[in-house]
């Protein structure tokens, strides 16, 4: 089976199977009137862009789930692992981002249509989230990845129409939930995240048990803003997410947002946070850029767990050459490579300390955590503060 693909609720370009591979091209129309380009990777040209051996460019690849959200798809549909086109016309209806995929010949459902079948009411007094997932629709059929389990629904508990994505802590990750939502909140408080993180609420069900339903940032109900994540931008495929440096992430977001100066901030700010909150897993795809109508600018940001309680104690991407250790000394460094002015840097370094405060005994409080991981955590946490 082949695929369309559609821009902003217009057929653009389609995905063909050819002899050893899968052939990308725009579509005769597209050419002739021209839109938006499905990602900055593939301009609108009459070059086509042909993969082999199953694989997808890799802006498309990055819009597949990912870890055992991808195996169970996998499994659901029936597809081979090497077969990413047939992955991603399960999941192409509501992919992160104004983009759709679909097969060949098919119109897209509307945004408002989207799962149109997932009434889930979140507030509901007899909810059990285990019901969730299965709700939404099995196999999922929403593109959207990250560490954590997640269900994606529609008309939730939130102003009707706007997506959200549902997170429960998996069993290898206990209390992530509580986790994240204290992080978020932390980073929120700072005078330049403030606005510029997901919006977040915890919830929990009849049984006690609890979830982070996140506001989604690519919609606003009716409209759909385009999105790419760093490693997208960076023409990597998701398996290299780690296989970048903080300095090749950042110039690859700066290079395609409309205020580059800010774009550097938010970053280091990202950066600076995800150190002193020991977030060991920002990786290529935990940072993503969205265009609302005024050129692409850094998305709010979002991931946001302390992966210290869990023995995650490094960098995932490494800065300055080095995944260990992050001092304040080579924090400066990293912003004076990418043009960040000495003394915005300083202010991100003073606003993430200041976030970060009280940020180990928040997490300890709100996860009741072992006694081994409060341990590790308050230890890691006061000795990177010690460094800044």
């Amino acid at each position: 089976m082949n695929g369309d693909v559609w821009v902003d609720g217009r057929l653009a370009a389609t995905l063909m199977r050819v002899e050893a591979g899968v052939e990308f091209s725009y579509t005769e129309d597209y050419l002739e009137r021209p839109g938006r380009a499905v990602a900055t990777t593939l301009p609108v040209t009459r070059d086509p862009v042909r993969t082999f051996a199953g694989a997808l460019p890799p802006f498309f690849a990055g819009l597949l789930p990912e870890g055992r959200r991808l195996s169970v798809l996998r499994r659901s549909i029936k597809a081979s692992a090497d077969d990413e086109l047939a992955l991603l016309l399960a999941v192409g209806t509501n992919l992160v981002g104004n983009i759709q995929v679909v097969p060949s010949g098919t119109v897209p459902p509307s945004l408002v249509d989207v799962d149109n079948s997932a009434h889930i009411d979140l507030d509901a007094p007899n909810l059990d989230l285990r019901n969730v997932f299965t709700e939404v629709g099995n196999p999922d059929a929403h593109g959207l990845a990250g560490i954590q389990e997640k269900a994606s629904g529609r008309t939730i508990a939130v102003p009707i129409g706007v997506g959200t994505i549902v997170k429960v802590s998996p069993p290898e990750f206990p209390r992530l939930v509580e986790n994240e939502y204290s992080c978020l909140k932390a980073f929120a408080s700072m005078k330049w995240g403030r606005g510029h993180v997901v919006d977040a609420k915890v919830i929990e069900d009849s049984r006690g048990m609890r979830a982070l339903v996140v506001r989604r940032f690519d919609s606003n109900g009716t409209v759909k803003y385009p999105v790419e994540d760093a490693s997208q931008l960076l023409g990597r495929y998701p398996a290299d997410k780690y296989e970048v440096s903080w300095e090749e992430l950042t110039h690859g977001v700066l290079a395609v947002t409309t205020t580059p100066k800010l774009a550097a901030r938010s970053l280091a700010l990202q950066l600076a946070f995800g150190w002193l909150s020991g977030n060991g897993d920002i990786h290529a795809k935990n940072i993503s850029v969205v265009d609302y109508g005024r050129g692409f600018e850094v998305a709010p940001a979002y991931d946001l767990p302390s992966t210290v309680p869990y023995g995650d104690m490094t960098l995932a991407l490494p800065v300055m050459g080095n995944r260990e250790g992050l001092s304040r000394k080579r924090f400066l460094a990293y912003c004076e490579s990418i043009g960040l002015a000495e003394k915005v840097a300083n202010d991100v370094a003073t606003q993430a300390l200041a976030a970060t405060a009280n940020l180990g005994a928040e997490l300890v409080r709100a996860c009741a955590f072992d006694a081994r991981r409060e341990r590790d955590l308050l230890r890691v946490l006061r000795r990177r503060r010690q460094h800044w």
